[in-house]
């Protein structure tokens, strides 16, 4: 198949580009011909960069019509069997586009901004509502995530859209590129080594984990470590601040580290010396944890998880197998799932390993594959 990935990049390191990059390669693998079209260049012959950024779109309607536009010109000149958009607020230009395009649109929802566009303000949450009527199929990453987008429809368009929204929609959990890279760790540490990736904002739980760690550091025989939160974040910024703050309250300057964005071979040291995967992420009413394939990825090195259990983490997180699912708002059943982990081993590497293989990327290829079928082939 002649297939379109609508993106904003492959080649950076958020959850919406490392999901394009492994289903653009394992299609190719397969034999489908596929374009990428973005608003960052990958420096690859196949993309098309026409686009702006992503979350522009939602606050600038100007933005909006413009890439919609963009993608209406790219559209006569190449012709698609399916045109898959993987970065949810691109889904927005959907009703600006033909009936003979948008029959062939598959959206991947991930999480949060599957929801967001339905809280702007009017017309703007009209056009949501128009995307979710027109878009062909839908994906979502985690039953979880497909229960609340069903639950928003539902609530602003009455229980018919919720219900044509969940005929519509396949659940397909996220998979991981596994590496001979996740299998090799580094020598063990006098220290005990936390991870966290993804940002120093308030719904990956920065915070929460802060509060967790000073209550484990606390509990008699508990491990000396040292957390390394990787991700961008201004010193301007005010939650930066606050977590700052936070450190010095707690006196865990010598445990916290904030190392700010890492190189790829960085990250991966990172991961293979580390001991546990700390990310309490929050779910609130515009925002939640969609799968959390960071999860994943620290299984797949051998790392249990410790993730929130009211999100998507609940399907990410295999519960005493690949770590544990918490109430990220209790610091002291964090700190009990840390010691279970740093201080009496109960998460076998080994059994995080194999849960990580049972997502590998080809078998998300091989179920979105199924998707298009529809769309190429209907019955």
């Amino acid at each position: 198949m002649n297939i379109a990935l609508v993106c904003e990049s492959i080649s950076g390191r958020n959850g919406w580009a490392a999901y394009t990059r492994s289903l653009a390669r394992s299609l190719r693998s397969r034999g489908h011909t596929v374009d990428v079209i973005c608003a960052l260049k990958d420096g690859t012959k196949d993309c098309a960069s026409i686009l702006p950024p992503p979350l522009s779109i939602l606050t600038n309607p100007w933005k909006n019509l413009l890439a919609a536009l963009a993608l209406r010109r790219h559209f006569r000149e190449h012709s698609y069997d399916v045109i898959h958009f993987t970065v949810e607020p691109y889904a927005m230009t959907v009703p600006f586009l033909p009936k003979s395009v948008t029959e062939k649109t598959v959206l991947t929802i991930h999480g949060s901004y599957g929801i967001r566009p339905l809280h702007l303000a009017w017309p703007r949450r009209l056009i949501a509502g128009s995307y979710y009527r027109r878009i062909a199929r839908f994906i979502t990453v985690s039953h979880y995530t497909m229960g609340r987008v069903a639950g928003e429809l539902g609530s602003w368009y009455g229980p018919a859209a919720a219900a044509a929204f969940s005929e519509r929609t396949h659940v397909i959990e996220n998979g991981i590129e596994l590496t001979q890279d996740t299998h090799q760790t580094a020598q063990p540490s006098a220290r005990r080594q936390i991870l966290l990736v993804g940002g120093i904002k308030p719904r990956k739980g920065i915070l929460e984990a802060l509060e967790a760690c000073a209550i484990y550091r606390s509990t008699p025989g508990s491990s000396p470590f040292t957390l390394s939160i990787v991700g961008e974040g201004t010193k301007e910024d005010s939650y930066v601040q606050t977590v700052r703050a936070r450190i010095r309250e707690h006196k865990l300057e010598d445990c916290v580290t904030l190392l700010g964005s890492v190189s790829e071979e960085r990250l991966a040291g990172l991961y293979r010396s580390a001991d546990l995967y700390l990310m309490p992420a929050l779910t609130t009413v515009d925002t939640f944890e969609g799968f959390g394939l960071v999860y994943l990825e620290a299984a797949a090195h051998g790392i249990p998880s410790i993730g929130p259990n009211e999100s998507g983490a609940e399907e990410a997180i295999s519960e005493g197998v690949s770590g544990y699912r918490i109430d990220p708002h209790n610091a002291a059943m964090i700190a009990e799932r840390m010691r279970w982990v740093l201080d009496e081993h109960r998460i076998d590497p080994k059994a995080c390993r194999k849960w990580a293989e049972q997502h590998d990327a080809r078998k998300m290829t091989e179920e979105t594959e199924k998707i298009y079928e529809l769309i190429h082939s209907p019955q």
